[in-house]
């Protein structure tokens, strides 16, 4: 059997430590890893992070290293990368640099498909990892005088608890996300968009399901500013069918 060759960008935490961990631990030895890069994510408001000098070179500076150094690395290897496929409240610049990737990636594939290689976009959606629990830190003391009150009170008030409420509800762990991606590398014919969480799938058919972009943003806003109850109530039962999927798949793997 021949052994892959893997490169893992952004292997310090979170999912490309696991999935460096995953390969590594492979029985039939099928792999050969070589990790390098990462990511700088920054969450919170546009106007008051990007209002500085200061603030405007680490705007640039997050736009060079979620983006310029991804198409850099898939020039000189095309590894497969991880995208987030929604825009985000909050998120601007973060979501910008993953559609950047994403972009290049869809362009990108059908010229390597003539080279016999095959390019897989790895969409997890929500995951549960230290480098966001800092981001969550780093978002609480942002300084926020600068702004309006009914936007400073939209961050704090609602984004911040509304977010963590969301990924208590629907994250995976980094572990379950490196599963999913080594069965993709090791597919005969791997697809090029892979979704890793089932249950965040809907929301993100949505996005696909009318071309206007009016069902997905109509959608979110009354679920989230209006129907709030209804919101928390269906996270909960997400939350719920969860951890019932977590219990199959440790009773599937238990020998």
């Amino acid at each position: 059997m021949s052994c892959r060759n893997v490169l893992i960008t952004g292997c310090s935490s979170g999912i490309g430590l696991a999935l460096a961990v995953h390969l590594a631990r492979d029985e039939l030895r099928r792999f050969r890893v070589v990790a390098t890069m990462r990511d700088l994510g920054r969450r919170g408001e546009l106007e008051t992070r990007a209002g500085t000098a200061l603030g405007h070179t680490l705007e640039i500076r997050q736009l060079d290293v979620d983006c310029e150094e991804s198409v850099r690395r898939c020039v000189e290897a095309i590894p497969q990368r991880r995208v987030d496929v929604l825009g985000l409240l909050f998120n601007d610049l973060y979501c910008a640099s993953k559609f950047a990737v994403e972009g290049f990636c869809e362009s990108l594939a059908l010229q390597a498909l003539k080279f016999g290689v095959h390019i897989s976009l790895i969409e997890p959606g929500p995951v549960a990892t230290e480098f966001e629990r800092k981001l969550y830190e780093e978002a609480a003391t942002l300084d926020l005088s600068g702004l309006d009150p009914e936007t400073r009170e939209l961050f704090q008030g609602f984004y911040l608890p509304y977010s963590r409420e969301v990924f208590a509800a629907l994250a995976q762990s980094p572990a379950e996300v490196a599963e999913h991606t080594a069965r993709v590398i090791t597919s005969e014919s791997p697809p090029f968009r892979s979704q890793t969480n089932s249950l965040y799938a809907p929301l993100a058919t949505l996005k696909h399901a009318d071309t206007s972009g009016h069902l997905p943003l109509a959608a979110f806003q009354r679920l989230i500013f209006q129907h709030d109850r209804l919101f928390k109530a269906s996270l909960s039962l997400l939350k719920l069918l969860q951890w019932r999927k977590r219990r199959d798949m440790d009773h599937t793997k238990t020998p």
